[in-house]
């Protein structure tokens, strides 16, 4: 691994929208959990989600599905009886898998692949390059989308696997299939991106 390709690691990875919207939610839920419980776990992790969704400026859809995310977390405690809980927030990460894979698609179907968009929000200067208008561009960021559908429909099917599960197997998948896969899908993008680029650059 190159200096030039680990600098583009760290540029995609602790950028201010990446800590907003990964590192920062993962370390609220995980630390609210292990010193209270689920519970108060779900309520901070759903208000920081609303209030951070303020500040992120990647695209404002993207905001608008951070702060749905989380006014939904703070519904499911207010409105679901204690015994329906765990089950409930179960089938809320269930669900929450199959919405990220449902969301990429739409967002593809719209030919604005979300991987795209965080990407030019990390690096603003791809906007301005010529090759990212063009319609090979647009198929490359396009199989990167889907291969990220691929991963959160096997997140899902992961999930189905280990059903039914007390809470702290749900906090630990919910954490262990969380910001880590999110950081390794960003990593294998930015080697993916890197490869399919340089191989446009060879042919052209």
């Amino acid at each position: 691994m190159n200096t030039e390709s680990i600098n583009t690691i760290k540029q995609v990875l602790f950028n201010r929208e990446a800590v907003l919207s990964m590192i920062l939610p993962a370390l609220i839920y995980g630390l609210t959990y292990w010193y209270f419980d689920l519970v108060e776990a779900v309520v901070a992790s759903g208000i920081y989600a609303i209030v951070a969704s303020f500040f992120l400026k990647s695209t404002k859809y993207v905001a608008f599905i951070f702060a749905l995310f989380g006014l939904i977390e703070l519904c499911i405690i207010w409105l679901i009886p204690d015994s329906w809980l765990l089950e409930t927030l179960f089938i809320k990460s269930l669900i929450g898998a199959l919405q990220v894979a449902i969301i990429f698609i739409l967002f593809s179907l719209f030919k604005e692949p979300i991987p795209k968009l965080f990407a030019e929000a990390g690096s603003p200067e791809l906007r301005d390059w010529d090759f990212s208008s063009t319609k090979t561009c647009l198929n490359i960021w396009q199989s990167l989308s889907y291969i990220w559908v691929s991963v959160y429909f096997f997140k899902a099917l992961i999930l189905i696997s280990f059903y039914p599960v007390d809470a702290d197997t749900l906090v630990t998948l919910n954490l262990l299939l969380g910001w880590p896969l999110h950081v390794g899908l960003i990593v294998f993008s930015v080697f993916y991106i890197r490869n399919k680029f340089a191989s446009y650059d060879t042919q052209t």
